[in-house]
């Protein structure tokens, strides 16, 4: 994990000063999202669950939730997800840059978080459209393809359905 550019951005992110779902330190979550993205595809020890209400919680963004989109989107760009993570890992990120998380809020820092998350999931553009083209048996290709009909439903409609 150390070796890749996602495994640096991990350690990178000042996650101990950051909120979480679980308070005001998210180094649960850089733990989770460390097993989530990189253990050995065997191990199940709960970080997908774990990680729910711990970014995003009813549409609610924690502080922590632009820097685990970094860290997704790195590791996807990369493609250093191993296969059976990838679509738990997207579903992550969905759930951080979608609908639910959509409405304007009244709370100007929830729209900033919002902006924030969505302008790092664009940077994984391409390689949700790579991922979305690619189908596997896990299915990450339609959970990439629901996350791009969020970020750009139009653009991404069109690339994926040229043939």
């Amino acid at each position: 994990m150390s070796a890749s550019v996602a495994g640096r951005q991990l350690k990178l992110v000042p996650w101990d000063k950051l909120e979480s779902g679980d308070g005001p330190d998210a180094a649960t979550v850089a733990r989770d999202l460390e097993l989530l993205l990189f253990a050995a595809a065997d191990v199940d020890d709960g970080a997908y669950e774990r990680l729910e209400n711990m970014i995003e919680s009813q549409g609610y963004l924690f502080e922590c939730a632009p820097a685990a989109v970094s860290v997704i989107v790195a590791a996807a760009t990369e493609g250093s997800i191993q296969h059976a993570a990838l679509a738990p890992s997207l579903d992550v990120l969905g759930r951080i840059v979608g609908p639910c998380a959509s409405p304007p809020s009244p709370e100007p820092k929830q729209n900033q978080l919002r902006e924030a998350c969505r302008a790092e999931a664009m940077k994984g553009y391409w390689a949700l459209i790579r991922i979305a083209m690619e189908r596997d048996r896990y299915r990450a290709w339609a959970v990439a393809e629901s996350v791009l009909a969020v970020l750009d439903e139009e653009h991404s409609r069109a690339i994926l359905n040229e043939e």
